[in-house]
């Protein structure tokens, strides 16, 4: 408590009083004690310190229910239990809404870079005014809609309406949400699937950035307090050690470069954030040796020199992986590797003391056990059809933290991690599985639906007769499953075994063509 009692005195408490003079020397003191803890950054900058946080999340072919789909897993049936449905459509949106609650303390990120949201099919359905759209249904929730409230005007939403409209209903308020522009003459795989940007801050200006022959780029200019950056949202051709989609990724890559040099050019010090599915690792040319040339490192130039940060020149780009120990280093999974094809990048700007910060140390990937995460690997728990449908993707999310205003905090930490990419892939460990934490396949015999759609892609000790050698089947008290291996040698074992032989072995329970099957992933599974 500060009281002035008389002219020339000052009281602070109720008794100790000093000159003008003297308390003149004490407030400067006292000035740079707050400054030398930190608490004058606002004061003297005038700019309140904010923290947010940006997310980049492919959410597995969101679909819509329009009933037009150019892939055959999200096309209606009423005859087939396993198609896609307006049920299903909502339970895979309480998903990903569960997922994005999990950052933030439950207020969930507040820019996220979206993929694989369906290209609308049918036009005429598009939203104009989202804030009109969310008071139009204000009275309802999506899971009414999506069942008993369901019209054919509903029908045809965008799945961009149904996603904004489900997180409004779960608690996930005041986004707004941009989806990118398809080039003109786009193909047939161009015209599947398109990128999304949600985000809570104004939006000064967005653009698609067009590529041949590959998806554009979403870009959006931002504003958070008084500070303004720009996001790039990015989902790059599929096949990461493939060479002939490298070289289309080159042109995503060039697309980008070319923008951000651009951007640079005008503004050294912009804060630029890059990211979404690159369909690249973050070490594509370590692991990928045999690639003269990547689009990721070479072409974009992504790297992991934590110096570049407040830095000039090139490089300019910092890949937050780097900022995670190389054991943990992973999004994704294929072939018993893990992968990182979920990214996050900034410019140097991301660490100059002014506008947008990033927070040092606050990118990982988004696992939330139960419900994108499965045991006993941590595997991504992937969305499946089967019956009312299960899971949410097969990615995890990857996050970071960013500040306005206050005072630059990169180099701070002590923990630096590996700024050398790794030049393995990093294992997913089937061959260490724990076996006595597996269930037995023979509690699916008599499960239901909703219980075999949960057991989607988990692992189960499979033992029976096998009935048929091409294609290979094994029965398990009675029910038949196919057997497979996307391992060709480890296929051609299993076929060693005689029609008719008793098997043991492990198997990841999944669904193919409409038909259930056990997927043996490693040689150990086989016994």
């Amino acid at each position: 408590m500060v009281q002035i009692v008389s002219e020339g005195a000052l009281t602070i408490g109720y008794d100790l009083k000093m000159s003008w003079k003297r308390f003149l020397w004490v407030g400067v003191l006292f000035g740079f004690l707050l400054q030398e803890v930190g608490f004058a950054d606002e004061k003297i900058s005038g700019v309140p310190e904010q923290e947010f946080t940006v997310m980049a999340y492919n959410v597995e072919n969101l679909a819509d229910v329009d009933r037009v789909a150019p892939y055959d897993d999200y096309l209606e049936s009423p005859d087939d239990p396993n198609s896609y449905s307006p049920g299903k459509l909502a339970r895979k949106l309480k998903a990903i809404a569960t997922v994005l609650k999990s950052v933030s303390n439950g207020k969930g990120p507040d820019v996220v870079i979206l993929n694989e949201l369906e290209v609308d099919h049918t036009p005429d359905s598009k939203v104009g005014d989202w804030k009109e759209f969310l008071e139009k249904y204000a009275g309802t929730t999506y899971e009414k809609m999506l069942s008993s409230d369901l019209t054919d005007e509903l029908r045809g939403l965008p799945t961009e309406a149904w996603l904004l409209k489900a997180l409004e209903d779960e608690g996930l308020k005041g986004y707004t949400i941009l989806v990118g522009a398809l080039p003109e003459g786009a193909t047939q795989h161009q015209d599947a699937i398109k990128t999304g940007l949600l985000t809570r801050f104004p939006v000064i200006s967005t653009q698609t950035l067009d590529t041949p022959s590959a998806r554009g780029i979403l870009e959006a200019k931002l504003k958070v307090g008084e500070a303004t950056f720009t996001v790039m949202g990015n989902h790059w051709k599929s096949g990461a050690g493939n060479p002939a989609m490298e070289n289309t990724r080159l042109g995503n890559a060039k697309t980008v470069r070319d923008r951000l040099d651009q951007i640079l050019q005008e503004d050294p010090k912009a804060d630029v954030i890059i990211g979404g599915d690159f369909n690249s690792q973050y070490n594509q040319g370590q692991r990928f040796s045999f690639m003269t040339k990547t689009a990721l490192q070479d072409v974009l130039g992504s790297q992991g020199d934590r110096k570049v940060l407040g830095g000039t020149g090139k490089p300019d780009l910092y890949n937050l992986w780097f900022d995670v120990p190389p054991e943990k280093r992973y999004s994704d999974e294929f072939a018993g590797e893990w992968g990182t094809l979920m990214q996050l990048l900034v410019t140097r700007g991301m660490g100059d003391g002014t506008g947008v910060e990033y927070v040092e140390g606050s990118f990982h990937q988004v696992m939330v056990p139960g419900v994108n995460c499965r045991e006993p690997l941590g595997l991504p728990w992937r969305w499946t059809n089967y019956g009312p449908g299960w899971g949410a993707s097969d990615h995890f999310p990857v996050v970071a933290t960013f500040r306005v205003g206050g005072a630059s905090k990169i180099g701070s930490s002590s923990a630096t991690q590996s700024s050398v990419p790794q030049a393995q892939a990093l294992k997913v460990g089937y061959d260490k599985i724990d076996r006595s934490k597996l269930r037995n396949a023979s509690v699916l015999k008599d499960a239901t639906a909703e219980e075999m759609a949960k057991a989607m892609g988990e692992i189960f000790l499979v033992q029976g007769t096998l009935s048929k050698v091409r294609p290979l089947e094994i029965e398990v008290d009675g029910k038949p499953y196919l057997l497979h291996s996307f391992d060709k040698n480890l296929n051609a074992s299993i076929r060693l075994f005689a029609k008719g032989s008793q098997v043991k072995m492990l198997g990841e329970l999944g669904l193919f063509k409409g038909k259930l099957q056990f997927v043996v992933q490693d040689p150990s599974w086989i016994k």
